[in-house]
């Protein structure tokens, strides 16, 4: 298979002081992985009731017997397999007896838009079995990277069908990406339609004929999804979230949340993790 190359291709501004030209062979669109938590608990109950976050779980079931319920579909956690979930699955879960797991919370940044909603379950092969014996005896310090070389290699064993093959007009993407980047400032669709070149209502019809939302309504499941990260896995207050994530106040926050999630901020925190 021939690789198309940029002859002298510049790899940086022409103003720039810098000098840096070749043949750009290959090029790749950036990712992020962001772990939140990576524990192994022992549980004698586990009753979530269609809980929906943003961010992607892996569960590693150990011993004992659980299920999640994903659309009304029962999967019961299998050990000896990884089970991965993307963000915005809404589950349930219960498990008939005492049960142990593995499990990371996770972002992917820009990738978890083409993530599909569901359970995707997979062997554990040697390769985890050798990650998940190092991680029982990791300190975590500096870093866990046997915990982000468990999620890369979870992550390559999804098939096809775990992500949309949606492609984005790269106008939409401009203005997702300054929406995304700016969830604590003041921002509106004029601002949004001017990082991406166009008129604001031609942003409109850009954004209402491939994702099916108003650009203002994907700004705020940015800063829910956002604030729902931030209420779970920092200690910062409720009004310190509203704020971080565009909020004029706690009291805005806690409607908007209600109103889209069918939750408080407070209950949501209180909620379970695993």
């Amino acid at each position: 298979m021939s690789t198309k190359k940029d002859t002298f291709f510049s790899l940086v501004p022409e103003e720039s002081p810098h000098q840096v030209e070749g043949e750009r062979e290959v090029m790749l669109p950036g990712m992020s992985l962001e772990i939140l938590a990576t524990r192994k608990i022992n549980l004698t109950k586990w009753n979530l009731e269609k809980l929906n976050d943003p961010y992607w779980r892996l569960y590693c079931p150990v011993e004992g017997r659980a299920v999640v319920t994903i659309n009304e579909i029962d999967q019961e956690l299998v050990p000896g397999n990884l089970y991965l979930i993307p963000p915005r699955t809404t589950i349930s879960s219960h498990n008939p007896e005492a049960f142990s797991k593995w499990y990371v919370h996770f972002i992917l940044g820009r990738s978890d838009l083409l993530s599909v909603p569901g359970i995707y379950a997979h062997p554990l092969d040697a390769v985890a079995e050798a990650l998940l014996e190092t991680l029982a005896n990791a300190k975590g310090e500096p870093y866990n990277w046997e915990s982000a070389s468990l999620v890369i290699h979870a992550l390559g064993t999804l098939p096809a069908e775990a992500w949309s093959d949606q492609k984005l007009d790269h106008r939409v993407e401009k203005a997702m990406e300054f929406l995304h980047s700016n969830l604590a400032r003041k921002v509106n669709a004029e601002d949004a339609a001017r990082s991406a070149g166009v008129s604001v209502r031609n942003l409109n019809h850009l954004f209402r004929s491939q994702v099916r939302m108003a650009p203002m309504s994907v700004l705020l499941n940015y800063r829910l999804d956002r604030s729902c990260h931030l209420l779970r896995h920092t200690d910062q207050s409720i009004e310190q979230v509203a704020e971080n994530c565009g909020f004029p106040n706690r009291y805005y926050f806690s409607r908007m949340l209600k109103q889209h999630r069918g939750i408080s901020p407070a209950a949501y925190r209180k909620g379970q993790l695993y």
